[in-house]
Formats: C-alpha cells, sequence, structure tokens
C-alpha cells in the first residue's frame, strides 16, 4: 500500500536552521576574537596585513569552500565520528562559518575602532588593564555594530546555497542531527526551478512560496537586531 505523499516546509526550515546555527557557533565566537585582537592588540603593521587577508577569504568562491567541505573536512571527521555521513550538516555548518568569519571579524573590528579612544584612556586611568579595556568597555560600545555584524553572517549564512548543495546534499529531512544530510530554503527552490517551467506550474508556485517565506524570515530577523541595535546605541551614545 503507497502512502499518500505529504509536503511541508518544516524539514527546509529545520535544515537551513541547523545549517546556519552550526556556521554561527563557529563564526560568532572566532570572528569576534579576531575582531578584539585587530583593534586592541596587534600592532598596526600586523593588521595591515591580517584584515586585507581576511577580507580577500570573504571573497572566495563558495564552490571552492564546496569542494573543501566534501573532499577534506568531511573525510576527517568521519575519522573521528564514524556515524557521519558522506553528506551532512555538520561538515556543511563548520565550512560555512569558516566562510562567514571575515565577515563577523571585519564588521566587528569596524565597530570597535570607532569607539573614541577618550573612553580607553579613561579606563587606562582608572587602572583597568588591556583586557578590562577591550571586554568591559569597547564591546560593550561597539555592542550595535557587532550585532549587525552577527545579523548580516546570519543572513549570509541562511541564503547559502553551493555549500549546502555539495557538502550537506538535498535531502529534506525533518531532523535536528547533524550528522545526517539535509536540506535548505534556498537549494530547494534552485531545484524546483531547474528546467524551463511555466509560471502557474506547481512547482515554480512552490519555490515562489519558499521564496515569500525565507524573506518574511529574514525581515523578522532584520526587524528584532534592529530594536536591539537602538537600544544599545541610545546607551551608549
Amino acid at each position: 500500500i503507497l502512502k499518500p505523499r505529504a509536503y511541508g516546509v518544516l524539514p527546509l526550515v529545520f535544515g537551513t536552521s541547523l545549517v546556519a546555527f552550526i556556521s554561527l557557533l563557529v563564526a560568532v565566537p572566532v570572528g569576534l576574537l579576531l575582531a578584539i585582537f585587530l583593534s586592541e592588540y596587534s600592532p598596526k603593521r600586523l593588521r595591515s596585513v591580517l584584515k586585507p587577508v581576511l577580507e580577500i577569504l570573504a571573497g572566495i568562491p563558495t564552490v571552492v569552500y564546496g569542494y573543501f567541505a566534501l573532499t577534506y573536512v568531511t573525510p576527517q571527521l568521519q575519522k573521528i565520528l564514524p556515524d557521519l555521513m558522506v553528506f551532512n550538516a555538520l561538515s556543511a555548518g563548520l565550512v560555512m562559518g569558516l566562510m562567514i568569519t571575515p565577515m563577523v571579524s571585519s564588521l566587528s573590528e569596524d565597530a570597535m575602532t570607532a569607539v573614541p579612544q577618550s573612553l580607553r584612556n579613561a579606563a587606562y586611568a582608572l587602572g583597568a588593564t588591556r583586557r578590562e579595556v577591550a571586554t568591559k568597555v569597547v564591546v560593550p560600545a561597539a555592542t550595535s555594530g557587532i550585532v549587525a555584524s552577527f545579523l548580516l553572517s546570519f543572513s549570509r549564512a541562511i541564503g547559502e546555497t553551493m555549500i549546502v548543495v555539495m557538502a550537506a546534499g538535498m535531502s529534506a529531512r525533518l531532523t535536528a542531527n547533524p550528522f545526517e544530510a539535509v536540506t535548505t530554503v534556498t537549494v530547494q527552490i534552485v531545484t524546483l526551478l531547474v528546467g524551463d517551467q511555466e509560471f502557474d506550474n506547481p512547482k515554480t508556485l512552490a519555490a515562489f512560496a519558499l521564496g515569500l517565506e525565507l524573506f518574511i524570515l529574514t525581515l523578522f530577523l532584520n526587524l528584532m537586531a534592529l530594536r536591539i541595535v537602538q537600544k544599545y546605541r541610545e546607551k551608549y551614545e
């Protein structure tokens, strides 16, 4: 007896959220630490070299990251995690986090550099160490810019397609297991629009519905982050 087909957007939303969440677990701490180092610790000569290198990493085509995830990251992870599938969300998320790390670090570093030097001097005059100045003065004062960098990075992760296709596969599964193959909303849109499709074709209409869902999700995140940015900007201005 054949079971009736089941349709729904939840597996795609779960897959998108899972890969994006893994990427943020990599990009946010690493990018923020790099930003603090470049802003507060790095000599000017070293900063003039490191920042352009990070910006070059941000310009590498995503297909290169996808190939790197499939041919190197996944085999290395399978040596540690035998249950890891060939196509999995973990590899895609880790490499995607590597891809968006330069965005987090560059934008956060710009926000920290914009903090007035007088705030740092006042903290040093009160006996604060360099670490205390960086973590308790500069980072709170640059919160609005840092949150904006997280938002842009998350939006970048949600909209990524090539890395997910090559490393995570195209299986729409309702799972939170990063060891399994998943797919995302953007990958499904591309899949539905392959070939010549009429506008009133069910696949085309489904692709437009997924695009609308992705737009609403991104809009909600932008509005929420904008509210957070305004709150902290009023506090520290």
